[in-house]
């Protein structure tokens, strides 16, 4: 018995750790609805050209992430090119998106006030000043 209690101890114990306390999903849903449960950020990695990290968690380079966060929550956004061929351009959809030239740092926030959706532009190392196409709503 007692060696079953303590199976049972290292068993609950030892639960997977994962920073980001959101649902997350990568599909290609267009899909920005609100529900009780939450809003929607739809995250955009313009042709996967960066690697984008969310609340701090392991960078990805998939196209779209969708995540369904409590409404009213901040959540960090960083992001850095994906490989030398490419160079940090800017956001679009943050809380620092307040110009034409966009969020430049590579460090920002999205306040979910409502479902949003945010994009992360890192074009050509060779051409750094040619625009992403928006991102789809």
């Amino acid at each position: 018995m007692a060696k079953i209690m303590a199976v049972l101890v290292l068993l609950v114990g030892c639960g997977s750790s994962n920073s980001t306390p959101y649902s997350t999903s990568t599909s290609t849903s267009t899909s920005t609805s609100t529900s009780e449960a939450g809003v929607t950020l739809k995250l955009e990695d313009y042709l996967s050209w960066c690697s984008v990290s969310v609340n701090g968690a392991v960078a990805s380079t998939n196209a779209t992430q969708t995540l369904t966060v409590p409404q009213g929550t901040m959540v960090p956004l960083s992001a850095t090119a994906a490989s030398s061929v490419f160079v940090w351009g800017y956001w679009v959809g943050t809380d620092g998106d307040t110009s034409a030239s966009h969020d430049t740092g590579q460090a920002a926030t999205v306040t979910m006030d409502k479902s949003k959706v945010v994009q992360a532009c890192c074009p050509f190392a060779s051409s750094p000043s040619t625009p992403c196409p928006a991102p789809t709503p």
